[in-house]
């Protein structure tokens, strides 16, 4: 067969297919039209309903992408939140490393004083002392909100029933904590309303009682205390109304100790461990037997034991974290007058941290008990305040 006659030959049988492929598509054009028209309500027909071929919208594919589209937006929100996390707990320890180098200042600045008006050296017994100028003092003191007047039942201003020096080195992390009798019979400022009328030989107790409110009250105990102790300054305190106790030592799950005394109408025995909380606590370093001239150094020794196990439940409970001590600090506000600020407080717990400081220890104030008029008055041995103040804030430089 000829080239020509075998391209006829072609082109003829591809005109067929196409006049054919034409004709189908007709066909089911024409199929597809009349079928939509016999349909019922085929005006609000759409093509959805007519699913392609090549749709995934089977239920199980519906299941499977709503499960991932609620993965992914779980993975989103988690991602979110561990970031707020972290940009908030990031900012809590720049605020609370700023606050520990401001409290840092402030007790510098406070021992620093001393060093201008006095010297950094003293001389006791032929033997030359340096003043440890990395130094922080707090006056606590323990005051009972619920005084009232015998006669008139009226509230009173109240006494100063605890006065406790707290010492801490902050280079060698030590702490002390000196107890001053509260009938020590020492130099009082005294006011008549409002105006300063001199000093007058008193137990230290009433010394709060010249306040013209709790902060100055408590500033005056402080001044006090500083007398006693050489002039070493103490520019802070930390006065805690009896109602605190039992809420502080809840705080902590209660205070273990092995109690000092036996207060029978408390069920508190000397020498059983015991776990004291609420009322219980708020007792043990309450109670006095009036009766008893020898009752309130009973009281001071059962408070120091109580001092002591709480500050080392309460180092221990914070595992090495400031912050946690600095939570325990927001608690006490409510029963307290203080002007030790958050700055002051936040670097004596990261002191009290760093170090692992696990006790405390105490000393109390030695002297003999004697009586002025119908006063008990505790006189001081001022030989062993001056060795305590040696021991407690100088090293020997010989």
């Amino acid at each position: 067969m000829s080239d020509e006659k075998l391209r006829g030959a072609h082109f003829a049988v591809r005109e067929e297919c196409q006049t054919q492929t034409e004709q189908n598509d007709s066909t089911v054009s024409a199929s597809k039209s009349e079928s939509v028209e016999s349909l019922p309500f085929s005006d609000s027909i759409s093509p959805a309903d007519f699913p392609s071929e090549a749709s995934d919208s089977s239920p199980d594919c519906v299941d499977c992408n709503s499960e991932q589209r609620k993965s992914h937006t779980f993975v989103r929100a988690l991602l979110i939140l561990m970031l707020v996390i972290g940009a908030v707990a990031a900012s809590a320890a720049i605020y609370i490393n700023h606050s520990i180098a401001e409290g840092k200042k402030s007790f510098e600045a406070s021992m620093q004083k001393v060093v201008e008006e006095s010297g950094s050296i003293i001389h006791r017994n032929g033997k030359a002392y340096k003043l440890n100028e990395h130094m922080v003092t707090v006056a606590f003191i323990g005051f009972d909100g619920n005084t009232r007047n015998s006669l008139t039942g009226d509230s009173t201003t109240g006494q100063s029933d605890t006065i406790m020096v707290f010492a801490l080195d902050t280079i060698s992390g030590k702490a002390t904590c000196i107890s001053i009798p509260r009938d020590s019979w020492v130099d009082v400022d005294t006011y008549i309303d409002g105006t300063y009328s001199g000093q007058q030989k008193m137990q230290i107790c009433l010394q709060y009682t010249y306040g013209k409110d709790p902060g100055d009250s408590s500033q005056l105990v402080a001044q006090c205390a500083s007398r006693i102790l050489a002039g070493i300054p103490i520019d802070y305190y930390f006065t805690l109304d009896i109602k605190g106790v039992g809420p502080l030592a809840d705080s902590l799950g209660g205070i273990s100790l092995t109690p000092v005394q036996t207060l029978f109408k408390f069920d508190i025995y000397e020498g059983k461990p015991t776990v004291l909380s609420g009322e219980r606590a708020a007792r043990y370093v309450q109670y006095r037997d009036t009766d008893i001239d020898t009752s309130s150094l009973d009281r001071q020794n059962r408070q120091i034991s109580f001092v002591k196990a709480f500050a080392q439940q309460a180092i221990a409970s914070a595992g090495g974290d400031p912050a946690k001590l600095v939570s325990l600090y927001q608690t006490a506000l409510e029963y307290t007058w203080t002007n030790l600020g958050l700055d002051e407080f936040s670097y004596i717990a990261s002191i009290l941290a760093s170090h692992g400081i696990s006790t405390l220890e105490t000393v109390a104030l030695q002297g003999e008990l004697t009586s002025e008029g119908k006063h008990a008055a505790f006189m001081l041995d001022q030989e062993q305040v001056q060795q305590t103040v040696l021991d407690v804030f100088y090293t020997s430089v010989d």
